[in-house]
């Protein structure tokens, strides 16, 4: 029932002809102890989000890098029992507390498809 709302908005965005820009999800709501999402939730939320133009977007900061337990990634849980699934790789993750050891540090991991589209600068002295 919780996709029906990512859905909903999706389609209310693409009826008004309008292109969405990104989907974030934390895959595990880490706040308030860890709560993994119904297993389908994810894979209707980021068709819905991909049809209406949008990229997903995984949220690993704090539930990346294997601290959930048997995936490395917490947005794999949505589907870790099924075969690699390529439809549900994000476009886009953030990684961060764990990425540093203790050291305040973070990343953004891209597809090759998204760096492209941003104009490579070089400057000189």
């Amino acid at each position: 029932a919780y996709a029906a709302y990512v859905e909903k908005a999706c389609d209310e965005i693409k009826s008004q002809g309008k292109i969405l820009g990104a989907f974030i999800m934390e895959g595990g709501m880490s706040v308030g102890g860890v709560i993994l999402p119904p297993k389908s939730y994810l894979r209707r939320c980021i068709k819905a989000v991909r049809d209406a133009g949008g990229v997903y977007i995984a949220d690993e900061v704090q539930t990346g890098f294997g601290r959930l337990g048997k995936c490395m990634w917490a947005y794999q849980y949505s589907f870790a029992d099924e075969n690699n699934d390529t439809e549900l790789t994000p476009d886009i993750v953030t990684v961060g507390k764990p990425f540093g050891n203790g050291l305040p540090l973070a990343a953004v991991v891209t597809t090759s498809k998204i760096a492209s589209a941003f104009k490579v600068s070089v400057f000189s002295c």
